[in-house]
Order: C-alpha cells, then structure tokens, then sequence
C-alpha cells in the first residue's frame, strides 16, 4: 500500500472534481437541495446508493452522482488505494442564494482511511482552497456516526 499521506491528495482532488463542470453536478444538486428547502446536503461516496435520501430525485442528479463516485474510485486508484483502504469518504456541499446558477458556496470532501487517519479539504464554487466547515470535524473521526 502507498504512503497513507497519498490520501490527502486523493482529498483534495475530490473536492476540486466535485465542483468542477466536469463532475456535472451542478447545477442540479443545488436545485434539489432548493426543492427540498435546504442549503447543504452530504454525498456518501462509498454507499451502494450515493444519492442523499433527503433530496427529491432528479434523474441527471443520479447519473451525475454516479458519476462522481466513478470519478473518485478512478482518483483513489490513481493514488494506489481502493475503497477497502477507506472507513469514510463523504463530500458536503453547501449552497447560497447570493450564488448564481446553483454553485456551491464550499464543497468539503472529508476522508478517514481504515487505520484512522483522517483528512480534510475544501474548495468554493471557483475551485480556491477554503477552510472546511467546522461542524464537519466530527465525520472525520472513524467512530462517528453519520
């Protein structure tokens, strides 16, 4: 297995793809999110169904999430990982009426490997480096629960 610390790129390159045009998330995940009257909403990318329950289902919504969960496997591979060297992979996205088009404010991906180490990193709607959410600092620890 490679240097765990190779996990921290994996990290950020998640963050960076999510909210690239190319993750073609956006903008339908912030028009479920405002369908379901709500500013954030979590992506489990090592579910078996990676579309939030909360949301109401938007066809290309779930094709793009899928999309993004193929996107992240083909990252963590490129690092020499697979997704049993992971406890938890989530990204967390949150939106703002202030932004146009339904880009996301922050986009947190947060990842703990199976040894628990755990990272973070997060990215605004332009791709610039952020801080993460705060509230977020719990999903990095191996015990919580979700």
């Amino acid at each position: 297995m490679p240097s765990i610390k190779r996990l921290s790129s994996v990290c950020h390159s998640a963050a960076h793809h999510a909210v690239s045009a190319l993750s073609y998330v956006h903008p339908h995940l912030g028009q479920a999110c405002d369908a379901a009257g709500v500013e954030s909403s979590a992506v489990d990318l090592l579910a078996e169904d990676i579309y939030p329950s909360s949301l109401p289902r938007l066809e290309p919504l779930a094709l793009a999430l899928t999309a993004l969960r193929d996107r992240f496997g083909a990252i963590l591979t490129s690092e020499g990982f697979a997704p049993s060297d992971l406890h938890r992979a989530l990204l967390h996205f949150e939106f703002s009426p202030e932004l146009p088009d339904y880009f996301c404010r922050r986009c947190s991906a947060v990842i703990v490997a199976t040894n628990g180490k755990s990272f973070m990193h997060a990215v605004d709607w332009l791709g610039a480096s952020v801080m993460p959410n705060p509230s977020l600092q719990r999903t990095a620890s191996p015990t919580a629960e979700l």
